[in-house]
């Protein structure tokens, strides 16, 4: 099987540049020498992304500048720059103008950080070949070239199961295409973080990430994807997730991930989750989420990462939300 090599092929290896990621990994060298006490996050630490319903993508830059963030997520590259009712907005970088092209850029100069949130449903960027593999590792790679030309450093990605396919046979495809996706993020001066959820086993996904082994590729931990964990499913009984052991198991989970990935964990997506049904995304209201532990242990860890929030709610009340979730997590760093 030819495997689709020929959709990356201006993507050789002959063009990457080994300098670039290795100019990214001088904050984190530079923090292992620090001792723990000394150690300290950046003032653009607590980011947030632009998956706001009902607003346009300049609407929804403006706001997060407006409310102090300084980290900014582009959440959906195959998007639309309108505002539409009940949808996020976004953009296809390669179906805009030149003159757009300089307005996102303007409009974003004034962060310090800019990540990006790859495209996923819909995509099945890890089926084996024919028409869905190709729609889907075209799709991603046109969205890293936009996460390569808004100036991103990050660009987050989902795992994912291949069609109707086993963790054990989409595993090679996966191993393979992230290691080229890869090879297109050092070329574009950013990294791939992978967002926890899949495989379901917190080994297999630990497992995965290592074995990727790739020096622009990392983990990405999302605080409320760690219920879908066949080892938290286990441990923890539909009536006992708002209990006290419930939530002390989840946030236990969240400090387990951190510790094994070490290094490899670049990013972190934050939000809080509903007690009795683990439903996550939810704005600060909840206090599930144990942020004064889990900071502390970043803090322990010298992670070099941000926080970026993923909240949902109606358009008019998350100005409120962001701004109270931001409040919330100033305090514990």
């Amino acid at each position: 099987m030819k495997e689709l090599q020929k959709y990356s092929t201006k993507n050789s290896c002959a063009m990457l540049n080994r300098r670039t990621c290795l100019a990214m990994s001088t904050a984190v060298l530079a923090n292992a020498t620090a001792s723990c006490a000394d150690f300290g996050f950046p003032k653009h630490f607590i980011g947030a992304n632009t998956a706001i319903d009902g607003y346009g993508i300049f609407a929804a830059i403006d706001l997060l500048r407006d409310l102090g963030f300084r980290t900014i997520e582009i959440q959906n590259l195959v998007g639309d720059p309108e505002p539409i009712p009940g949808k996020f907005p976004g953009l296809r970088w390669e179906q805009t103008d030149e003159e757009f092209q300089d307005r996102i850029k303007n409009a974003l100069s004034d962060f310090e950080l800019i990540t990006t949130h790859l495209p996923y449903q819909g995509l099945e960027y890890f089926a084996p070949a024919g028409e869905l593999a190709r729609v889907g590792v075209e799709t991603m790679e046109r969205s890293l070239e936009a996460t390569a030309k808004l100036g991103a450093k990050i660009g987050v990605l989902h795992p994912k199961p291949g069609p109707g396919m086993s963790v054990a046979e989409t595993w090679p495809f996966m191993i393979r295409r992230i290691r080229q996706w890869g090879d297109i993020a050092r070329a574009g001066g950013f990294r791939l973080a992978l967002e926890t959820g899949y495989p379901t086993s917190v080994d297999e996904f630990v497992r995965l990430v290592h074995e990727v082994d790739h020096d622009c590729v990392g983990a990405a931990l999302d605080v409320g994807h760690q219920g879908r964990f066949e080892k938290l499913v286990r441990k923890v009984e539909p009536k006992d997730r708002g209990t006290a052991e419930g939530i002390k198991a989840y946030n236990d989970l969240n400090l387990e991930l951190i510790d094994r990935l070490g290094a490899k964990l670049i990013h972190l997506h934050v939000h809080d989750i509903e007690p009795d049904t683990w439903r996550e995304h939810k704005p600060l209201i909840y206090g599930f989420i144990d942020y004064e532990r889990l900071i502390q242990r970043l803090r322990e860890t010298m992670y070099a990462g941000v926080l970026v929030f993923e909240i949902g709610g109606s358009s008019a009340e998350m100005p409120r939300f962001l701004k109270d979730g931001k409040r919330k997590l100033e305090r514990f760093i």
